[in-house]
């Protein structure tokens, strides 16, 4: 081969091993720090922080239960002013305001009947085009 005689080239590719080589040990140091700080980090939660809320956690549940009581009559507060404040626009709106109240176009005339619905009994028109009658059940009696 060609390359074989070449001297410089072993070198290069020694050197190049020797890099992969610091590089994969760097890569590796930095992942065994990084997971024995969240170990460090998770054993000093477990430790520390847990015990402490598990002291306050009745205390803080009292207090958020009471905010969630306050929020909560604040929100039907500012519900039931907003309903006011409309029903009090739409009423000055319709007394005050230029369409406020508008007569009803006249209409045409409704004919009136004579006969029996003078004196209060008025049949309804009977079945048409082969229907026949419903039974009513109040016509035995």
């Amino acid at each position: 081969m060609i390359f074989a005689e070449v001297g410089w080239l072993e070198a290069a590719g020694q050197a190049a091993g020797v890099v992969l080589i610091i590089e994969l040990m760097l890569l590796i140091l930095l992942t065994t720090v990084l997971v024995a700080g969240t170990a460090y980090v998770l054993y000093y939660i477990h430790n520390k922080v847990i015990p402490l809320l598990t002291r306050l956690a009745p205390a803080m549940e009292q207090r958020l239960q009471a905010t969630d009581r306050t929020s909560v009559k604040v929100a039907e507060r500012v519900i039931d002013l907003h309903a006011r404040t409309e029903a009090v626009k739409a009423t000055v709106r319709t007394l005050v305001g230029r369409n406020g109240h508008q007569q009803l176009p006249p209409g045409r005339e409704i004919p009136r009947l004579e006969g029996p619905t003078q004196n209060g009994e008025q049949r309804l028109p009977g079945p048409q085009d082969g229907q026949r009658r419903l039974a009513n059940p109040n016509e035995g009696r």
